[in-house]
């Protein structure tokens, strides 16, 4: 398990490996649903410096009820 940069729950799980080993994980948090590789920068991938404008409240999570629609494809 991983600490989740954006919302700090420690229910983030590798989801997928480099073909390459070693070369970059990816992983998303199980609570807010933010996902983020491990070969990007510290301001992403350190919850320590992640930008603080962008993390959540972990409770706020389960009330938020205004999800963005996805737009149509147009082809």
């Amino acid at each position: 398990m991983h600490t989740c940069p954006r919302c700090d729950s420690k229910k983030a799980e590798t989801v997928s490996k480099s073909p390459v080993a070693g070369a970059w994980e990816v992983y998303q948090c199980q609570h807010c649903f933010f996902t983020w590789r491990s070969s990007e920068p510290e301001t992403i991938t350190n919850p320590e410096k992640y930008n603080p404008s962008f993390k959540i409240d972990p409770a706020e999570v389960e009330t938020a009820v205004q999800v963005p629609a996805v737009p149509k494809r147009k082809y």
